[in-house]
């Protein structure tokens, strides 16, 4: 099947979001898909961006985009909070459903945009949710950015020059600190606390919309969370093919259609 890419970027308040739509002819169901963030977009990026193809191939139209602030698309990332990036969500979701409302629509997050997606899916938008190595909160994503932040800082320092984590946790509060390319603000790492993920959510879901929380392993590299992996184009052929059957079963054969 040949799928058409089409990039450019959708307006939110004081920015534009970078967008891919990868259009399909008469698609039998659309993914919107809520990728990882901040410095854990770069490491995903061409997985990613496979998977999306994958999907279009197959009969799934798929629009895929970068976060307010992050990526290609504009904003400042220090000013923005994680109600910006739901924001986005929804809107990107609201667009989709506007564009085709009789075609059923999976909201489908890796990472931290597993739990904006579980958000916009607990607030009534989409038929399907699909969840790649969802956390538990969004700070379980940023700690270990920090981590590695301070340990190439270490690198350099000796004795009682070296720096703990708690240091930089302590600087957070009264000034934003730079972290693989982005400004942490305090606000971004306090409320990282609290985005997390709802318990229905956690588990496989049979109910009239259904759930799906994958579980990735090393075997899924750079897509995992923190992967330091070189493989370029690592063999995800059994990762892809059993998501898109799910998705198939849950919206296409499955009655997932409105």
């Amino acid at each position: 099947m040949v799928a058409v890419e089409e990039a450019g970027y959708f307006e939110v308040a004081g920015a534009h979001l970078y967008t891919v739509l990868h259009e399909v002819a008469a698609p039998a169901a659309r993914v919107l898909l809520i990728g990882a963030f901040g410095a854990e977009r770069h490491t995903s990026y061409l997985p990613w961006v496979r998977w999306a193809r994958y999907l279009a191939q197959t009969g799934i139209e798929c629009l895929r985009y970068d976060y307010r602030g992050i990526g290609e698309s504009t904003g400042c990332f220090e000013e923005l909070s994680f109600d910006d990036w739901k924001e986005d969500v929804e809107m990107l979701a609201a667009w989709l459903n506007r564009r085709a409302p009789m075609v059923p629509l999976a909201l489908h997050g890796l990472e931290v945009g597993a739990l904006l997606a579980s958000s916009a899916f607990a607030a009534g938008m989409g038929d399907a949710l699909l969840l790649w190595a969802a956390p538990n909160t969004a700070n379980e994503v940023l700690r270990p950015q920090l981590v590695r932040r301070v340990a190439i800082d270490n690198m350099f320092r000796y004795g009682t020059e070296r720096k703990r984590v708690a240091d930089y946790l302590d600087l957070i509060e009264t000034e934003p600190i730079e972290v693989e390319g982005y400004r942490w603000s305090q606000k971004l790492w306090r409320d990282s606390l609290d985005v997390d993920l709802p318990a229905a959510m956690k588990a496989d879901s049979a109910g009239a919309r259904p759930v799906r929380s994958v579980v990735l392993d090393s075997r899924a590299e750079p897509l995992v969370k923190g992967s330091m992996s070189v493989v370029v184009e690592p063999d995800l052929t059994a990762l892809f093919a059993d998501n898109l059957e799910w998705l198939h079963s849950s919206l296409v054969t499955g009655g997932g259609g409105r």
